[in-house]
């Protein structure tokens, strides 16, 4: 987040004060590619890829961030130029493949209007509907790369599955791909320090995800002995112990967040010690990306 923020500063400080600086300080003035760098991954951010397209933003982000010290290291140096191209592709692409989503999300919506409105409204819809398939068409070539994108994190993530599924549960619903730990394994009863025995596992968890860049949410479960309050403090505190054990190895942060459910969403009955036992969970679920 520090890097965030000098970013910030340089990107917005107004020219006659970075004049300024450079004058009384000697400092080198960033290369054109830099600073586009740094102004495509602002219009990004503060644009609707930060909501719809979170996982090639953060990519800009890292990219943007070794060009950032690439430039603090070793200005002359060709590598550098290329870190900062590389960098600005990445914001733009975040850009574009969000207006891509956007667009598809019109289309969407259009339809649904144009299938429900009278015989007074449809003139209207039908244009709503030109309108957002000229913008597909704009966005194809884009929309084709996503696509090859989804294939190859799929592949990936098959292949994190089939490791996974060696230490954990592993199924598939509509939250995503979903990784079921069971309390005893990972913590004692009423504590959420996680055990050793719990650590080598999420280690081998995370190495199985490392690199798949999506967005993952951690879920923390209790049974129902107790009360509902305590239990939703203990299956929050729970599901963020495991959640920052994660990003500690590799996974990144702002990819990962962790909820509470509490006594919520059983999975068998509280009524026996075997149906408790289930129900003190930790689920690990690996959303589709967008």
């Amino acid at each position: 987040m520090k890097g965030r923020r000098s970013l910030s500063i340089a990107v917005f400080a107004p020219p006659i004060i970075i004049i300024g600086l450079i004058a009384c300080g000697g400092e080198r003035v960033p290369p054109k590619t830099l600073v586009d760098a740094r102004t495509d991954f602002m219009r990004a951010k503060d644009g609707i890829a930060a909501q719809l397209d979170p996982t090639d933003l953060h990519e800009a982000d890292v990219a943007l961030q070794k060009a950032e010290q690439a430039w603090g290291d070793a200005p002359d140096d060709p590598n550098t130029t290329d870190l900062a191209l590389i960098a600005d592709r990445k914001a733009l692409i975040a850009q574009s493949e969000a207006a891509a989503i956007s667009a598809q999300q019109s289309i969407a919506l259009a339809k649904q209007q144009l299938e429900a409105a009278t015989s007074g409204q449809l003139q209207a819809v039908r244009g709503q509907l030109t309108q957002a398939e000229q913008a597909i068409g704009a966005t194809q070539a884009i929309s084709d790369a996503q696509q090859q994108k989804l294939k190859d994190l799929e592949a990936k993530l098959n292949d994190a599955r089939e490791t996974i599924a060696k230490i954990a549960t592993v199924k598939d619903d509509d939250r995503g791909m979903v990784i079921t730990l069971q309390g005893e394994v990972l913590f004692k009863t009423g504590k959420w320090d996680l055990k050793p025995g719990a650590m080598a596992k999420l280690d081998q968890i995370a190495e199985a995800l490392k690199g798949k860049e999506q967005p993952m949410v951690v879920y923390g479960f209790t049974d129902s002995v107790g009360t509902r309050e305590n239990n939703m403090t203990l299956s929050q505190n729970r599901a963020q112990a495991v959640r920052d054990y994660i990003a500690s190895k590799g996974i990144p942060q702002d990819l990962i967040t962790a909820q509470g459910n509490g006594q919520d969403g059983p999975v068998a009955d509280n009524s026996s010690i075997e149906g408790r036992a289930q129900n003190r969970r930790v689920e690990i679920v690996v959303q589709p990306k967008k």
